[in-house]
């Protein structure tokens, strides 16, 4: 991995330790005013759209917790493969909160510019992650 390559990828592994840690400062350090986040249902536009979904998603999950399982990184772009984990404690998508504790995963990618992220796309399994809010049912070949 070039130089480039390790120090882009230290820069998303701040990052995601300080969402984690709901550390708004050094969020605010690590990505540009100007970034875009294409989500899962939403494009979200600059720095305080961003943080305002992440605390958002932590009222709704308020013991949220990630891990990172892989991370690939080439040029200005890298990837990450993550685990994560919270409990259903406010409202998510107009469900009332059930108080499961659900498991997803999910994929992101983070474009670096200037030393900061400057974009991110985010894949995640929300149909599972609806299925142990047990807002849907699994499909019929998977039940038990």
């Amino acid at each position: 991995m070039a130089t480039t390559d390790q120090s882009n990828t230290d820069l998303v592994r701040q990052y995601l330790h300080a969402f984690n840690d709901q550390d708004r400062s050094t969020l605010s350090d690590l990505l540009a005013e100007d970034v875009v986040e294409h989500g899962i249902h939403e494009e979200l536009r600059g720095l305080d759209a961003i943080l305002d979904f992440h605390q958002r998603h932590f009222d709704t999950f308020p013991d949220y917790s990630g891990e990172t399982d892989a991370v690939v990184a080439e040029g200005d772009t890298v990837a990450v493969r993550y685990s994560v984990r919270g409990t259903h404690e406010g409202e998510y998508k107009n469900v009332e909160p059930t108080g499961n504790t659900a498991e997803w995963t999910g994929m992101a990618m983070y474009r670096i510019e200037d030393g900061q992220i400057a974009e991110i796309w985010l894949e995640e399994d929300r149909l599972g992650l609806l299925e142990q809010l047990e807002v849907v049912d699994p499909p019929a070949h998977l039940r038990i």
